[in-house]
Formats: C-alpha cells, structure tokens, sequence
C-alpha cells in the first residue's frame, strides 16, 4: 500500500508540472529554445533547394539573437526570456501577451519578436495534440480503488490462546484489488512510454525541421518520476498477484483441514490463517 500511494504522489506530481513558477517549474515533459545561429548558412548534401533554409533563418534572426526557452507540461506551460524570471500559465495565450508586449519596431520599421519562430504555439500544440493525460488520472482512479479494497482485508489479531490469526479475505475483495492493481500498471507503462517517446520525438522533429534554429530537449525529472512510478507500480502488481496465490494456498490447505477437525470435535480455526 505504501509504494502504490509513493506511486500516485509521483503521478500527481507530474501532472502538475509547469503549473506554477516554484518547483514544479522544472518538472516539464519537452524544452524548446533557440540556439546561437551562425550568420552563414550551411547546406546539406542531400538539400535540393535552399529557399526553406534561407527563410528560416531570416526569420528566426529577426529575434535579434532572442535568449527564450519554452517549457511544456501536461497542465501547463513555462517561459524564460532572457534574465527575466521564469512565468509559468496554464494558457499559451497569457504567455504569448507577455512576448507581444516585449516586441520594438525599429527606425527602418522592422519589428523584433522574442518569439519569431512562435516556439509558445508549438510547445501548446504539442501539449494539446500529441500528448494525453486523461490516461494518468485512469491510473491515480485504479490505485485509489486498489488501495480500498486493500483496507477491507482484515488484520491480525490474538484469538485469546496467544495464537495470532487471521480470517480469510474475501475472494472479490482481493481479485478486485489484483486486478485494479495490475491495469493500472499496465495503463502507467502504455502512458509513460508514449509520453517519453512523444517528448524524445518532437524534440528531435523541431530541430530538424528548423535546420538547427531551435533545439529541443527531454525533460529528466518528468521521466525519472514516471518511470519510478511504473516500477513501483509493477513491484505492487506482483505482490498483489503473490499475494492473491498465497492466500489460496491457504484456502485449500485449511479445506483439507476441516474433515480432520470435524472428526476431533475442533473446528476453531476453520476460516483462518
């Protein structure tokens, strides 16, 4: 009980990355900021035209060297501009008001952006678009009703004899919990994997497809607290499974008991461990 509930804070700690500008700032699933652009542009050998690569980079230098960094989360999203402080919101359209107010026209009527490649709209696409949560909340709703119906397993206790027993659970209550116990493990491992992929993707995609303007990272803390949470998951799923065989176990053994007990007058312990 005490893993599956480490899991669920981990989860729920997830799930709020990038909500607030404290500490969970730092938990995000996918990082994007522009790197130091040279002023001369390299092609490939496998570039057939030059004209995507040329507007890329004349756009991305209309920022004027901008020092921005675009955090994404499942709940919300970060910014740092330059030194200003990190500003965390769970609507793009708040942080993409920040930038616009940010923005100077110069005396040729040039208008320098922060943002000119739009790094805000593509972080809050990939938040929106590609990946889901509503599979981590199945997961905190199935270890919640795990650890219910583990309560419901009566405890130890002395018969009066000093002899310390227990009844027999009841068979629903601990295949309920097995069950409830090895999905939600299961729904975590599906959710985490599609969540590091996804990150690990488009991470790589953004700076392909900018040609080296922006570069995308993976963020460590959100994957260390998901995958910790899936094996803590995993290890209570087996122990639900090892758990459920022994008590089985048992089961049989005491019926096989009973008749013996039955013939010597003593049937006190019938239904007890």
């Amino acid at each position: 009980m005490f893993m599956m509930a480490v899991a669920v804070i981990l989860l729920s700690i997830l799930l709020a990355g990038c909500t607030s500008s404290n500490g969970v700032g730092n938990i995000y699933l996918l990082s994007l900021e522009y790197t130091t652009t040279s002023p001369s542009i390299k092609m490939g050998s496998a570039q057939v035209s030059s004209l995507i690569v040329q507007a890329v980079h004349n756009v991305s230098h209309t920022g004027n060297g901008t020092a921005l960094e675009v955090r994404a989360g499942y709940r919300g999203l970060c910014m740092t501009h330059g030194d200003s402080e990190r500003v965390c919101s769970p609507s793009a359209r708040v942080l993409a008001s920040l930038l616009r107010a940010e923005e100077v026209t110069t005396s040729s009527g040039e208008t320098i952006t922060p943002d000119p490649l739009n790094l805000v709209m593509i972080a809050n696409d990939f938040r929106e678009k590609i990946v889901f949560d509503g599979i981590l909340f199945i997961v905190i709703a199935l270890c919640a009703i795990c650890l219910l119906l583990l309560s419901t397993i009566p405890g130890f206790h002395d018969n009066g004899h000093g002899v310390e027993e227990a009844p027999f659970p009841q068979r629903p209550a601990v295949i309920g919990a097995v069950l409830a116990g090895w999905f939600a493990f299961g729904f975590s491992l599906v959710s985490i994997l599609w969540q590091h992929i996804n990150s690990g993707s488009t991470a790589s995609m953004t700076g392909i497809l900018t040609y080296g303007t922006v570069s995308g990272h993976v963020g460590g803390a959100a994957m260390a607290l998901g995958w910790i949470a899936v094996a803590l998951l995993g290890i209570v799923a087996l122990g639900l499974y090892v758990m459920n065989a022994a008590i089985e176990l048992l089961r049989g053994l005491v019926s096989d008991v009973q008749p013996l007990n039955r013939e010597d007058g003593d049937s006190d312990e019938t239904g007890y461990l």
